[in-house]
């Protein structure tokens, strides 16, 4: 069989986007081009085992399937390309037949829309990006937007802050930046909330009469929770169907024309990690039923892997007999599970471990986009009972041409007598009696998991003669909120799990050889890493990635540093300064013997470049081996959706890292 290379990802194509109609399955596939060095996304629709392209420019992400057709926004022309590069504010709206043909254009606004719910063909709500300072330039420029660019190029010299957070991972720079709601009725546009409302989760009512959605408005820092709202479409009435006063909201989904689930938490035991409660929410009477509050369900996939992309946009919830059906996670599985919407009773529907990347109704049952094996992402059937029949091939024939490692299960009990699921892969075509160098993989978040799932990085670790193990240890996602709950805990329960882990791997698979361990990981698996080699020298090499080193710096410069430090540390800094201080892996830098390579990115707003670099300088102050390699243009989402190139290059480097101090 073939070895699986640095570039092995980008044979994959990443299937998303799922929507039906009829008997006609629509999706967009992703795909990798290293000679443009970035991702091109087409649709695709499905019938009876067939597949067919319907569009080849690589630019549709979002779409939409009407009556008389499936309309998508995307810029196309040369001419549109130029006036968005110009940072002119353009979105086109496509239509294109279901029966084939050219896609035709049906409207341009001179506005940044981000979601559309159609009312019908001719209105839609929308939300957009509203820019205060596009809109004081236009001002200052009576109208003229040539001259309010002008404006704000010859401003591209300074930044100005006055509200917190000021950037966000993945958008840039968003102060005074807000997503706003608008109406389009055909032929005006009209704004239905203010400019210093931003607009989170959404669901369109069945009938089209009600949209609900949540927000934030603010105008000097941010509040970490939501108000919830409903809008008339008749006549844009405005009212507030808010919960609670303030909640944390996680799911929005209309099941008729006045029920709505909502999924949400006051935060109040366990701050934002806090598992939501179930509820049904009557939006014409006003009156709230809680279906669920026991405190297990995310409702949501946080299974890792870097070899799927993509999140559905679809607005149509699934229901039968009045189930409603979603995702969760639990254990290390992406699920669909149901939720009675009479009784609150909860039930699984699928039974296979992995991921369930997303879902819609189909034929009384359900077609999804799943991982499972040791396969990628492919569509799927699943009836009711959750037997599965796989109707795509895509990635299928990548995965049997290439060599990869079965992967073995190992489970423990924990200094609190929890269990503590973990992996291990052993190196392709591994010799019985032999050792193998390890590598130690930890997951971000921490309220994520990992599964027995394809790993990119993984298979080739052990297709270069590795073995890899990788558990979940305390404060990961799927197992309740006791579980989640690390709070004021960092680098002690998770530690010893992590710690107690590889003692388990190293008496239970003679194949891994002690005096030549590795570790690394991203974001929280970042801090790990960097707490790890200053608590212990048993590891030979590290590779940090996108890591938090100081949890006071970390409070002002990240995009969540104001309210994720006093929720994860218990404190802040003005409050405790010694247990946040203490919780920080900087303070332990004068300890670290383990030769160290910081990965990260200069647009990562998440774990900021500050965090790698305090820690790379206090190595080299120290005389520890050390290297930092910083990707530009990139955020923290660079080993899943970085640029083609620089995804190649990052792991290049970690395993060169390895390479040179492991084998």
């Amino acid at each position: 069989m073939k070895k699986v290379d640095y570039e092995h990802f980008a044979r994959f194509v990443y299937p998303c986007n799922l929507e039906t109609r009829g008997e006609n399955i629509y999706y967009t596939i992703k795909r990798a081009d290293f000679e443009e060095n970035k991702y091109f996304s087409d649709l695709y629709v499905l019938n009876d085992g067939v597949s067919k392209q319907l569009t080849s420019l690589g630019d549709v992400s979002a779409y939409y399937l009407l009556d008389d057709g499936i309309y998508f926004t995307s810029i196309r022309s040369d001419k549109d390309k130029k006036i968005v590069e110009s940072g002119k504010p353009l979105t086109v709206l496509y239509r294109m037949p279901y029966d084939g043909g050219e896609a035709t254009e049906v409207l341009r606004l001179e506005m940044n829309v981000s979601r559309i719910f159609f009312v019908n063909n001719k209105q839609f709500y929308f939300t957009s990006l509203y820019s205060h300072a596009f809109e004081k330039a236009l001002d200052d420029s009576n109208g003229n937007v040539d001259k309010a660019i002008t404006y704000i190029n010859d401003d591209e010299d300074y930044r100005v802050y006055d509200e917190i957070p000021f950037w966000f991972n993945g958008r840039g720079i968003i102060n005074k930046l807000r997503n706003r709601l608008y109406f389009y009725d055909g032929s005006e546009t009209k704004p239905l909330v203010d400019e210093y409302t931003n607009i989170h989760s959404t669901s369109l009512s069945f009938d089209k009469k009600t949209l609900v959605y949540t927000t934030k408005r603010y105008t000097d820092k941010e509040p970490v929770l939501e108000k919830m709202y409903k809008i008339n479409t008749t006549d844009f009435a405005i009212k507030e169907i808010s919960i609670e006063p303030e909640m944390y909201y996680w799911h929005l989904s209309f099941v008729g024309n006045n029920e709505l689930i909502v999924g949400a938490s006051d935060g109040k035991r366990y701050g934002e990690n806090q598992n939501p409660d179930i509820y049904l929410l009557d939006t014409k009477e006003n009156t709230t039923t809680k279906l669920y509050d026991e405190g297990m369900m995310s409702l949501y996939g946080s299974v890792g892997s870097e070899v799927k992309m993509g999140r559905s946009i679809a607005n149509s919830p699934v229901i039968y007999d009045n189930k409603y059906y979603f995702i969760n996670t639990v254990n290390d599985t992406s699920c669909i599970m149901s939720i009675d919407i009479k009784t609150g009773a909860i039930d699984t529907v699928t039974k296979k471990r992995g991921i369930v990347s997303e879902f819609v109704g189909y034929q009384k049952g359900f077609v999804a986009i799943c991982m499972r094996d040791l396969l990628g992402s492919e569509v799927y059937t699943i009836d009711n009972d959750g037997n599965e029949n796989r109707l795509t091939s895509m990635n299928t024939k990548i995965c049997e041409e290439y060599a990869s490692s079965e992967i073995m299960d190992i489970c423990f009990q924990n200094e609190d007598d929890v269990t503590i699921h973990g992996f291990v892969i052993a190196p392709v075509d591994y010799k019985k009696g032999e050792k193998y160098p390890t590598i130690l993989d930890i997951h971000g978040g921490p309220k994520t998991v990992y599964g027995n799932v394809y790993f990119h990085e993984m298979q080739l670790w052990a297709n270069m003669g590795y073995a890899v193990i990788y558990c979940n240890p305390t404060g990961g996602d799927g197992r309740g909120n006791e579980f989640t709950n690390i709070n004021g805990r960092y680098g002690s329960v998770d530690y010893n799990d992590i710690m107690t882990f590889v003692d388990k791997c190293i008496e239970e698979f003679d194949f891994i050889d002690v005096d030549r361990l590795g570790v690394t990981g991203g974001s929280y698996g970042g801090f790990m890493t960097n707490w790890i080699i200053g608590h212990t020298n048993r590891f030979k090499a590290a590779a940090s990635q996108r890591s938090i080193s100081n949890w006071i710096s970390f409070a002002g410069i990240s995009d969540c540093g104001y309210s994720f430090i006093k929720e994860q540390n218990g404190a802040t800094m003005w409050e405790d300064l010694e247990k946040v201080w203490g919780q920080s892996p900087l303070k332990y830098a004068d300890k670290v013997t383990t030769p160290t390579l910081f990965i990260h990115s200069d647009e990562d707003y998440r774990c900021p470049l500050a965090e790698g670099i305090q820690m790379f300088s206090a190595l080299k102050f120290h005389g520890i081996p050390a290297r930092i390699v910083v990707f530009k243009g990139e955020n923290h989402e660079l080993s899943r959706s970085g640029k083609p190139k620089h995804r190649v290059r990052r792991l290049k480097e970690i395993t060169q890292w390895f390479e040179k101090y492991l084998k």
